[in-house]
């Protein structure tokens, strides 16, 4: 991931897709303790205030902390598998392949299982509403489009 990556917290919370569910692993403490990442092209200038007034129902912290609530529970609902991407993704600017390859020696599996694994779960916790149906059910039914290529 670049710094020129950012998503605003609109953005995510309607899509969940793929690269923003990436994006936002390693910030997950910060988003539990209500921060959101700044957005590093940020130029400090700031709008002169207008006449009207909005009014914003929700404490400034209250976004972070949803978009960490939603996707923990996403993550938790793939089991292991979520563990797994979310360990993977969770650390910036890292070797995915020695990663994955160390999780595949660590638990006694194939790489090619845990690459597996950690897509199917990305597949799973990605997404604009949460899936209705348990990881495996959806493991199941999406058989055919989960599986990896040789």
């Amino acid at each position: 991931m670049t710094e020129k990556q950012w998503y605003s917290p609109h953005a995510i919370e309607a899509r969940y897709s793929k690269p923003q569910v990436k994006w936002l692993m390693p910030y997950m403490s910060m988003l539990e303790g209500g921060v959101y990442p700044r957005n590093p092209k940020e130029t400090g200038y700031v709008d002169a205030p207008s006449k009207s007034k909005t009014i914003n129902i929700k404490a400034p912290f209250q976004k972070a902390v949803d978009i960490h609530a939603e996707l923990s529970g996403r993550i938790e609902r793939a089991g292991v598998d979520g563990l797994m991407l979310e360990f993977l993704y969770s650390f910036e600017n890292t070797n995915e392949i020695f990663i994955i390859e160390h999780m595949a020696q660590c638990l006694n599996l194939e790489v090619k299982e845990v690459s597996r694994r950690i897509r199917n779960a990305l597949y799973f916790v990605s997404g604009a509403d949460r899936k209705r149906t348990t990881y495996s059910q959806y493991q199941r039914d999406n058989r055919a489009y989960l599986k990896v290529k040789e």
